[in-house]
């Protein structure tokens, strides 16, 4: 998800090849978590600590569409947007 502008805000999706039930995450405003590929996973989320890059591959946001991600970044951008609309 990349949204352009002043609250630029990015993400990136990752599957670990090893570990096909589990997503990991980035964005610059909470760095790297991991979470179960499962509806609502998003919400037990926790810090990654370690990263093989080797067994990471860049995947598609909408494949983690049922873990509430998607909707979890964009209610994190809306109060920056609604606060400039006011002003």
């Amino acid at each position: 998800m990349r949204r352009m502008g002043k609250d630029r805000l990015e993400v990136r999706l990752y599957q670990d090849i090893d570990r096909p039930d589990h997503w990991i995450a980035w964005s610059a405003k909470i760095g790297w978590v991991g979470f179960q590929a499962r509806p609502n996973g998003w919400a037990e989320r926790q810090p990654v600590g370690e990263l093989d890059w080797m067994r990471l591959h860049e995947v598609p946001l909408a494949q983690a569409l049922n873990t509430d991600l998607l909707e979890a970044f964009l209610r994190a951008v809306r109060p920056a947007a609604l606060s400039r609309t006011a002003s």
